[in-house]
């Protein structure tokens, strides 16, 4: 239709009197309309619509439109006016602060290095735990190391990479020169056929001195003054006792003390017997008051690794010492029933050097079925418990207890385990009494009468355990002057006595002790009664 108009369209329009312009849609094309600034009324029609004609650049020529461009104009500056030139703009790290993140790394990487620099000095001697690695392995450690820390070192400084990395250079310089200079001890070789033994000193290999005085010689290489002074001694006391040394070698000093009370342990040595350090890492474990041979002393100390040398007529053996057997299994299976290795690794532990995780080992069995290896892990035990030094009896018969099918196997060693906790006045074994009574081991009741003198209300219920026989032993103490003994006795009588003990009993059923009356009458009527 003609005339109309788009409702949709934009009008610019200028007030004819303030001149202020709006912005209108198009159905308000020919109509009146009220200024919002001025109030006056107008039409709106061609004369108060603006118009703006679109152009493109190059159109116009006027300098406002120079602002814009993009490249440079191709007039010349004016002469004498400086223009101004920009830094080149590389990378935003030049310009923002370093994060925390990239700087804490690179702390890292330098920490890194020096660790690994000062375990190659001071962890690559004998015994250290870098001492038995080979160069090669070093080398590659230092070479991972301190790429890794060159790397981080760049990293944390974005503003100096060029000279980050000088210093990372410089940093694995040192490193990979420390293992050059600073080296493990020397392994021998294992020569095909050759087994441990005496040593020849007629061999090549040994110098003139060693050939003129092969004795001296050897006392001078394991430096066994303390050794000779024990031997003196011994020799001078005329005990027949000896005095042995361990040369102990490639031993981590962290096992020492545990090898010491192995050794002591086995060998039943006396208290004085003590390890002496030696170079390289090394020590001597001088061993006195020993009634062994060194056949069986050489027998006991091949068990902590390799024998490599016995030397007789100074009475050394030299052993290399395998530390592996030193390290506890895992935890979790060991403490595990539910697990299929928690009996194997629990008779391992039976066997260790360790008497902490031999007991250990122990209390863990005690409480676990016996459904498998229960033959072999019994006779374990037994030999723990036919062992001198153990300090663990009570633990150990509990579990004998468990494990046991006939506890009378353990009778012999189990009473001589008793007798020696009375003999020394320690507290005795309620469990070792109870392991004597399941294997109806006669020989313990006189071991266990004397328990019943010292604490009679403790050890009655064992001690009635044995039965009639105990009756002429009892009967002697019906008239102790210790009252709780004495009521004791009359309480065992009444539990295992027969018609000889009715007589004594029935004087003391007319004690003044009206305790004493009841406890008499009570026996005498249970004898009757059986």
């Amino acid at each position: 239709m003609p005339g109309a108009t788009d409702s949709t369209e934009t009008l610019n329009i200028r007030c004819p009197s303030c001149r202020q312009r709006f912005s209108v849609g198009g159905n308000l094309r020919d109509r009146m309309v009220e200024c919002g600034a001025c109030d006056s009324r107008f039409r709106i029609n061609e004369d108060v619509i603006l118009r703006s004609k679109k152009f493109y650049p190059g159109e116009r020529r006027t300098d406002e439109l120079t602002r814009f461009q993009r490249v440079p104009l191709s007039a010349a500056a004016p002469e004498g006016l400086q223009t101004i030139r920009y830094a080149d703009f590389n990378h935003h790290d030049q310009l923002e602060p370093t994060s925390p993140q990239r700087i804490i790394g690179a702390i890292i990487g330098v920490g890194l290095m020096a660790v690994i620099a000062l375990m190659f000095i001071f962890a690559s001697g004998p015994g250290g735990s870098l001492g038995a690695m080979p160069l090669e392995n070093k080398l590659i450690l230092g070479g991972f190391i301190s790429t890794l820390g060159t790397f981080l070192l760049i990293n944390g400084n974005p503003k100096a990479r060029i000279k980050a990395g000088a210093v990372g250079m410089l940093l694995t310089a040192g490193m990979l020169t420390i293992p050059f200079f600073i080296k493990g001890p020397e392994v021998a070789p294992a020569v095909a056929g050759e087994s441990p033994g005496l040593v020849d000193p007629t061999d090549p290999l040994f110098s003139a001195e060693e050939k003129d005085d092969p004795i001296a010689a050897l006392r001078d290489r394991f430096s066994t003054n303390p050794l000779e002074v024990e031997q003196k001694r011994l020799e001078s006391t005329g005990s027949g006792r000896n005095a042995y040394g361990i040369f102990l070698t490639n031993i981590l000093q962290r096992n020492i003390y545990t090898v010491r009370d192995f050794l002591i342990r086995e060998t039943m040595a006396g208290a004085s017997s003590h390890p002496y350090p030696r170079d390289n890492g090394d020590y001597l474990m001088v061993l006195t008051d020993v009634s062994m041979g060194l056949t069986e002393v050489a027998d006991i100390a091949a068990r902590l690794g390799t024998t490599k040398e016995i030397h007789p007529e100074i009475g050394i053996i030299v052993v290399s010492v395998d530390n592996e057997q030193f390290l506890d299994s895992a935890a979790d299976k060991l403490n595990n029933q539910k697990d299929p290795a928690f009996y194997s690794l629990n008779q391992r532990e039976l066997v260790s050097l360790d008497m902490d995780r031999v007991k250990r080992a122990v209390e863990r069995l005690a409480n676990a079925e016996p459904s498998i290896y229960r033959e072999d892990i019994s006779t374990l035990l037994l030999k723990l418990m036919e062992k001198p030094g153990i300090g663990f009896h009570d633990e150990l018969a509990k579990t004998l207890l468990v494990w046991l099918q006939d506890p009378g196997l353990a009778g012999e060693s189990a009473l001589k385990a008793l007798q020696g906790q009375i003999a020394a006045g320690e507290r005795a074994s309620e469990n070792l009494v109870i392991l004597l009574l399941k294997g109806k081991n006669q020989a313990a009741i006189p071991s266990v009468h004397t328990l019943w003198l010292g604490d009679p209300l403790t050890w009655e219920h064992h001690y009635a355990e044995f039965g009639p026989v105990i009756e002429p032993s009892v009967l002697e103490h019906l008239n102790s002057e210790k009252a709780p003994l004495r009521r004791s006795a009359i309480n065992l009588l009444g539990r295992t006595g027969t018609d000889a003990s009715l007589p004594p009993l029935g004087q003391l059923a007319g004690s003044l002790d009206p305790e004493i009356r009841v406890l008499a009458e009570r026996a005498i009527k249970a004898i009757k009664e059986r």
